[in-house]
């Protein structure tokens, strides 16, 4: 208001102040006559106020400042997230077999290999002289047995001497057979095809058996294993969809299903396994962590709205707040209490419990924990 009206209505006000009550009351005046002019006074200061509020155009009508939001009617789905692992069957540790000195490296790092291919050479130098040796001995074996077998045709010889002989020469024979048979394994060679991941020993080293000779490695075919809460039992099964994400490439996203699941309750996490298997894989590598996101909640034609909209009252009720009706002061609201069927992303699929929210409906987002039904809002 202006500052002129003011000074001249507190003025006024001073002057009747002091005409009512500037002349000192007789000594016989009578109280009901002060009290009278007391209550006279606060009526026209209350006239006064009035007129002071009426006039101040500095005072503004405060409404609520909200932001809203639509709704929206489509497909809603729910993930769980664990962490899990790529492993693959075709990881190996190749092993010596025989004893010996390392002749020669077939292979290096890196290198594809298939399977049967010599991979490491160790000298049998000493096995061949052994087995040359059993073999002469076996040709003189052979040879006292086929003498005693026409002495026994003829009658002359006896079934003793024979059966020595027959059994020199197998024993010989069976011999020979385990010592090429070691022979063979000198020769270590590639179980299955795959890549050659590391190599552990260097030309002229010392070969022993159970001693690493090298890694070989196939991650053509690989799997991603983790572990679900049995809560899960219900909603996973084989053909689940899973996503699959994994941090060292980049967020690399893989969209699968679960190829096979546990039939086994961990008794000490209560968890079980769940296994999806990727195939002409190029990418992946043992070891490696991924995570493992199984839905567990769909739902089609869901009401879905942002989670930040939803109030809980003192009674664990959840309701919103929806703009009802425009005035020329802003927007009323109007309460929906709702059940929320699950939460993921910062959006909620909910269904109305009282009220209705249709797809034009708009939602109080930021601002809704401060008003009330009673409230007028501002849309900002």
């Amino acid at each position: 208001m202006k500052k002129v009206n003011k000074i001249a209505i507190v003025a006024g006000l001073g002057l009747v102040m002091i005409s009512c009550g500037g002349e000192a009351p007789e000594e016989n005046s009578d109280l009901t006559a002060l009290i009278a002019k007391r209550d006279s006074l606060k009526t026209i200061i209350a006239e006064v106020n009035a007129q002071i509020e009426s006039m101040d155009t500095t005072t503004v009508s405060y409404n609520p400042m909200v932001s809203v939001e639509g709704i929206e009617v489509r497909a809603f789905e729910h993930k769980i997230e664990v962490q899990g692992a790529v492993e693959t069957d075709k990881n190996a540790m190749i092993n010596a077999e025989a004893s010996g000195t390392i002749r020669r490296v077939h292979v290096v790092e890196g290198q594809k290999v298939s399977q049967g291919q010599a991979l490491i050479t160790i000298d049998a130098a000493i096995l061949a002289s052994q087995i040359d040796e059993v073999e002469t001995q076996l040709e003189l074996a052979n040879y006292m047995f086929e003498k005693q077998q026409k002495l026994m045709e003829q009658g002359l010889g006896t079934e003793m001497e024979y059966e020595q002989a027959k059994s020199q020469k197998k024993s010989l024979e069976s011999t020979i057979k385990t010592m090429k048979s070691q022979q063979g394994k000198t020769v270590v060679r590639a179980p299955f095809s795959g890549t050659v991941d590391q190599v552990m020993v260097s030309l002229g080293e010392m070969a022993a058996p159970g001693v690493p000779l090298l890694r070989l490695v196939d991650n053509a075919n690989v799997k991603i294993t983790a572990s679900l809460s049995e809560n899960l039992l219900g909603s996973v099964s084989e053909g689940t969809p899973v996503e699959l994400n994994f941090p060292a490439l980049n967020d690399t996203t893989i969209y699968s299903s679960v190829t096979s699941r546990g039939n086994f309750i961990d008794p000490v996490n209560r968890t079980f396994r769940i296994r999806v298997d990727i195939k002409k894989n190029k990418l992946l590598l043992p070891n490696q962590l991924a995570k493992v996101r199984v839905t567990d909640f769909k739902k089609k034609d869901a009401t879905v709205i942002n989670s930040q909209a939803i109030i809980q009252d003192t009674q664990n009720n959840n309701y919103v707040y929806v703009i009802a009706d425009k005035t020329e002061e802003g927007y009323t609201v109007e309460k929906v209490f709702v059940e929320v069927l699950s939460k993921y992303k910062g959006k909620a699929c909910v269904e109305p419990i009282n009220g209705e929210l249709s797809p034009e409906a708009k939602i109080v987002v930021d601002g809704a924990k401060g008003i009330t039904e009673a409230d007028i809002v501002t849309i900002q």
